[in-house]
């Protein structure tokens, strides 16, 4: 069973900011700053840049939102669909972000 990863804002039908991507398709997250976080992505379209999603979680350490991240892959094994942003679902990992911004070579 192929897993994924959604992000998108509560906005997502003005904004457009939304993506999707299959877990096994994640790279890693470094710091984009002291309140946001890249998710780094293989590229869709096959480039060799990655594709990213910066996470802003605001008044979270970068620390913090990576190990509730890994907690929450961890933990949902058996669901192929997992809801990282999205605002109207909240959870632990939800409440921590404020906004997501998709920059993608696809």
């Amino acid at each position: 069973m192929k897993r994924y990863l959604y992000f998108g804002e509560a906005t997502v039908e003005t904004t457009g900011e939304s993506c999707m991507f299959p877990i096994d398709m994640f790279l890693g997250m470094t710091p984009a700053s002291s309140a946001s976080t890249t998710m780094h992505f293989k590229s869709r379209n096959g480039a060799a840049t990655d594709d990213g999603i910066v996470v802003t979680h605001t008044g979270h350490t970068t620390k913090a939102f990576m190990t509730e991240i890994v907690k929450f892959m961890q933990n949902n094994q058996k669901n192929p669909f997992l809801k990282v942003a999205d605002r109207t679902t909240p959870k632990v990992i939800t409440n921590m972000i404020a906004s997501v911004a998709v920059t993608t070579e696809a």
